[in-house]
């Protein structure tokens, strides 16, 4: 039996069948006629497959009689003649099939009345269906089953389970193909062909089944053949149907002319053996039409390291977060002017020209999902507005038109530049075979779609750092050109010397004086080339970030440099979990940020995330800045004391720059005890660690000691040579001259009572910053911030959940943790005095206390795991978090709502401070 024609051709055949039987209403003279018509237009032979009037036993009765079509172990059929009862004619073919064997067995029934076709699927969902005969092209995928298609209908969790298996099918090919060092250039080609062979074998790009025949018919199973086939069937798709050989292989034959450059470079074809043909033939018998081409970029991640994964800061995104980019950037304002013309054939046709027109560019594609999910949104938004047109336009058979000539949106309308040759032929391959699922989609609808080939339209990907390349080069700037992406994740410490270079090339196009670019993130160079790059147009921009660039230091930097070159944000996502496809891929918290000149969106919108793995609150705001609050107004700067006068004082711990022999780890304690003089003056010492952790750590703690016990203590003289030799190697020069001074720390800040510390430095990942009380004797090192001896109520705000939002947004970073110093977190944050209430924040903050008492054993990361908090200390927390947030008239607030208050309040306590500063009056 011939292979069976691709969806295209079915679809116009469907159509041209309707239109021919749309006059026929006898039963008998045209029965045969019409379903040997019906299969043919599947291209199947009704004389290879079936019987008409295939003699039959009804089973009700036990009288013979026939059945107008059987097709063994496929379909029955009956027909009637027009207004006939179907339901009675399916019944009937039942009451005739119940008596077949079981081999015999058709799985489907029909029934038709020439104006009609009805469905029933006994071994599916067993519910039959009716339709009119005009609308078969509409309904046509529900008899794929005649030539061999499968109609898929998945669910969410099953194309889930489809893109895992897809992935993984794919990782094992490249591990067959890799064992014998085949990888590079060639390697980035070839498992991209084979890609598009896989795809469009299952998604009617030719007849189905095509690639998995050839590779079953014309290879041999130990593989030795299989390279050099495939090599020929490249060529062939490279190769015209009018050039090609008559002597050509009437298999090969039958595939169709691509050309677009896929298989026109010639490379190197790996051999193969049993074990890699086998993969091979175990992904061609995947179903790949089920899989969406945005995860191509996930399939490919699979078969790299994970070292080259963590060099290029490659994230491959679910779809979900891709459209947190682009909904908010054009896609939900196209969506509204959709809606908003639905009842006009003029304003529909206007808006469909408008998408031909508008342009779209990923500086950063990687294997092109962002491109890919963007073209599939805006094509699908091009099919709604071609059925509303039809449904304006009732009268007009199929709009009068043929709805593939006026296509506006077009795959090059789409740029994008990738450093890597690999992901960049992936996101091309990706792009074409979107286009294609469109043009199905198009296809069911109106029963005909464009034909891609051979391939003369394509998205523009250039290989090359775009940082290092002219964006206009690739696509010239205007007011119709949207940039989104999502950069590399790459945080300033981990920059190569190659990357920081880009950094300073990307600087060198703005005016960056006095801000300290340098301590920016790697994406932060993106930002900069797409202001450069959109300067003097409506252009619009939109980037997935780290979200350590909106926090701190860089925060710090980034809000200066977009006011000063008049840049605004329009749309913003807060932090929340970015989820990945890739196998393996690091967790990453980060932000979108959306901007353009002058702030282009009538609207700004902020998404706040209560939970970071959750869907996100929406809130209209003012001003979005750019530490990504809803606030108009100046952001705390470094103070020298507490902004709400009376507050204690807090410094840092002391700094013992000793060489580690004035410190004393658990391993060294029993000798220091040994000596008497030198156990004299050992002190429990604490830094972030040992405080987070439980960690027993002692410091010599020489301030006030006797000078004899220093002469004729031998430890003592032993650990004070080493800290003198240790300082004089310092290029510091004030820890030099401090070497004359072994005995001492180089800086003293020890209090002298009771004290509360807080650590330098905290994860992100914790939900509040714990700290806890010290007496004197405990002494501070440098690594805390040490505040002495506050009222429990000003603690109460430190152990809040807003004093934690304030410090993972104003704090400075160690790598992507929040870095705190008295000077920007804990002098600058608002506290309100509760005045009456002083006594119910003096018990809340106690019952925290006492809630961590309750596991003496346990240190303090353990207690602030997210995922191990106690329920008795997180609801402990959560009674003084109503407390602290009801003093900013708040109830339940996002972080994003918290920090707009604080703000607030900041600013009424900063106000007469600055006015003060900027008094002619004031002292110089």
């Amino acid at each position: 039996m011939p292979k069976p024609p691709s969806w295209n051709e079915i679809r116009v055949n469907a159509a041209a069948f309707a239109q021919r039987w749309s006059e026929d209403v006898d039963e008998n003279a045209g029965a045969q006629m019409f379903w040997r018509d019906f299969l043919a237009v599947f291209g199947v032979d009704v004389k290879r497959v079936g019987t008409f009037e295939a003699r039959a036993t009804r089973t009700s009765t036990g009288g013979r009689g026939r059945i107008d079509l059987l097709w063994p172990g496929i379909l029955a059929a009956e027909h009637k003649s027009a207004g006939k009862d179907l339901e009675a004619a399916e019944a009937q073919a039942i009451d005739y099939i119940d008596s077949l064997d079981g081999d015999r067995f058709p799985g489907v029934v029909l029934a038709s009345d020439f104006a009609h076709i009805r469905i029933r699927d006994l071994g599916g969902d067993n519910v039959p269906f009716t339709f009119a005969l005009k609308d078969l092209v509409k309904e046509i995928d529900r008899f794929g089953f005649i030539a061999g298609y499968k109609r898929r209908d998945f669910s969410t969790t099953q194309e889930e389970q489809a893109n895992i298996k897809a992935a993984r099918l794919m990782g094992r090919l490249y591990e067959q193909l890799s064992k014998n060092g085949y990888e590079g250039h060639d390697a980035s080609v070839f498992l991209t062909r084979l890609l598009f062979l896989l795809f469009g074998d299952d998604t009617g790009m030719w007849e189905k089944g095509l690639f998995s025949e050839y590779l079953e018919t014309r290879t041999h199973k130990d593989g030795s053949d299989t390279g050099g086939q495939l090599a020929v069937l490249f060529k062939i798709l490279d190769k015209p149907e009018a050039s090609r050989s008559s002597a050509v292989d009437e298999l090969l034959r039958r595939f169709p002319y691509v050309n677009g450059g896929l298989f026109k470079d010639r490379i190197d074809i790996p051999d193969f053996d049993h074990e890699m043909r086998d993969e091979l033939v175990t992904c061609a018998d995947f179903d790949w039409g089920s899989i969406s081409p945005a995860i191509f970029g996930s399939m490919f991640q699979a078969v790299k390291s994970k070292e080259a994964r963590r060099e290029l800061g490659e994230h491959y995104t679910t779809e979900m977060n891709i459209l947190k980019v682009i909904r908010p950037l054009f896609l939900d304002d196209l969506q509204e002017q959709f809606e908003a013309a639905r009842n006009s054939k003029i304003k529909l046709a206007k808006l469909r020209t408008k998408l031909g027109t508008l342009r779209y560019m990923d500086p950063a594609c990687g294997c092109g999902n962002f491109l890919v999910v963007a073209y599939r949104e805006l094509r699908a938004l091009e099919l709604d507005i071609l059925r509303r047109l039809r449904d304006l336009s009732p009268d007009e058979q199929q709009l009068s038109l043929d709805p593939t000539l006026g296509l506006q949106v077009s795959l090059d309308q789409f740029f994008g530049i990738e450093i890597e040759e690999w992901p960049a032929r992936i996101a091309e391959t990706a792009m074409f075979l979107v286009d294609h699922q469109a043009n199905l989609a198009l296809a069911e609808e109106f029963g005909v779609a464009p034909d891609r080939l051979p391939i003369d339209t394509s998205a523009s990907i250039d290989i090359g750092n775009a940082v290092q390349t002219k964006w206009g080069d690739v696509l010239p700037a205007g007011d119709d050109v949207f940039i989104f992406g999502n950069p590399p994740f790459i945080g300033m410490s981990r920059m190569s010397s190659e990357q920081q270079e880009d950094n300073r090339t990307a600087f060198t196009s703005v005016n960056s004086k006095g801000l300290r670019t340098g301590r920016l993130d790697y994406v932060a160079c993106w930002y900069v080339k797409a202001m450069t790059y959109m300067q003097g147009t409506r252009a619009r921009a939109a980037f997935v970030s780290t979200n350590s660039i909106s926090q701190g230091e860089q925060a710090r930097t980034l809000e200066p440099l977009l006011a000063r070159h008049g840049f605004a944000i329009d749309f913003a996502h807060r932090t929340f979990k970015w989820t990945s496809e890739a196998p393996s891929a690091a967790v990453v918290h980060v932000i979108v940020i959306g901007f353009s000149e002058g702030g282009q969106a009538k609207v700004k919108r902020l998404f706040d995330y209560p939970t970071l793995a959750g869907q996100p609150i929406e809130v209209t705001a003012k001003r979005i800045n750019a530490y990504l609050v809803d606030y108009d107004g100046p952001v705390p700067d470094k103070l020298t004391s507490p902004l709400l006068s009376g507050l204690p004082n807090a410094s840092k711990g002391s700094q013992p720059t000793d060489g580690g022999f004035l410190t004393v780890e658990v391993e060294d304690y029993a000798k220091v005890m040994a000596d008497p003089l030198a156990a004299k003056y050992l002190r429990p010492y604490r830094q972030s660690t040992a405080m987070l952790y439980n960690l027993d750590r002692w410091c010599l703690w020489l301030v006030g000691a006797a000078p004899s016990d220093i002469k004729n203590s031998p430890v003592l003289q032993e650990r004070l040579k080493g800290v003198a030799e240790s300082r004089l190697k310092s290029k510091t020069a004030s820890v030099k001259a401090q070497a004359k001074t072994p005995a001492l720390f180089t800086q003293i800040r020890q209090p002298s009572g009771r004290y509360f510390a807080l650590p330098e430095v905290s994860t992100e990942n914790r939900d509040y910053i714990p700290g806890r009380f010290y007496d004197t004797e405990v002494i501070a090192g440098n690594k805390l911030i040490c505040i002495p001896d506050p009222p429990l109520w000003v603690v109460g705000f430190l152990q809040s959940a807003a004093f934690s939002a304030w410090v993972k947004t104003f704090a400075g970073r160690m790598k992507s943790d929040p870095s705190l110093s008295a000077s920007t977190v804990y002098f600058t944050f608002p506290f309100v005095d509760p005045g009456k209430v002083k006594d119910k924040f003096a018990d809340a903050m106690q019952a925290v206390l006492d809630a961590r008492d309750m596991y003496p054993s346990e240190c303090l990361a353990t207690l602030y795991d997210r995922s191990a908090m106690p329920p008795e200390l997180r609801q402990a927390h959560e009674r003084l978090d109503l407390l602290v947030d009801g003093l900013y008239k708040l109830k339940n607030p996002t972080q994003g709502q918290r920090l707009t208050a604080m703000l607030r309040e900041y600013n009424q306590l900063a106000a007469p401070l600055e006015a003060a500063a900027k008094s002619p009056n004031r002292r110089r």
